[in-house]
């Protein structure tokens, strides 16, 4: 796969490291640095590092919503407030896919 190729991971459960950090919307290199303090850990499989695609949504979701400054000249720069975004505010497939990650994990426990 090039470069220039758009990557299509719909209908994918795991994704290898170039998809993973795709999906995050962060580089590779940043996304292999960072993994495991936020609780990402791979699964070897045939050679290559795997990540659930579920496993990938529940950090991006619990992250701090991004406040941005209005005015450039802004003597106080806005920085993340702490809230969540709540279910209510997101976009319908957030919200859908929030909720069949919470049903995965409680899965996930019975097992």
């Amino acid at each position: 796969m090039s470069a220039a190729e758009p990557l299509n991971l719909s209908g994918k459960d795991w994704l290898n490291v170039t998809e993973a950090a795709h999906y995050c919307g962060v580089s590779e290199s940043q996304f292999r640095r960072n993994a495991l303090a936020y609780g990402l850990a791979p699964r070897r499989f045939m050679g290559k590092q795997l990540y659930e695609k579920s496993a990938l949504y529940a950090p991006i979701h619990g992250a701090h919503q991004w406040q941005q400054s209005h005015s450039a000249g802004a003597a106080i720069a806005h920085t993340s407030t702490g809230d969540k975004l709540a279910i209510g505010t997101g976009s319908p497939s957030a919200a859908s896919a929030l909720m069949r990650l919470k049903k995965y994990e409680q899965r996930k426990k019975l097992s």
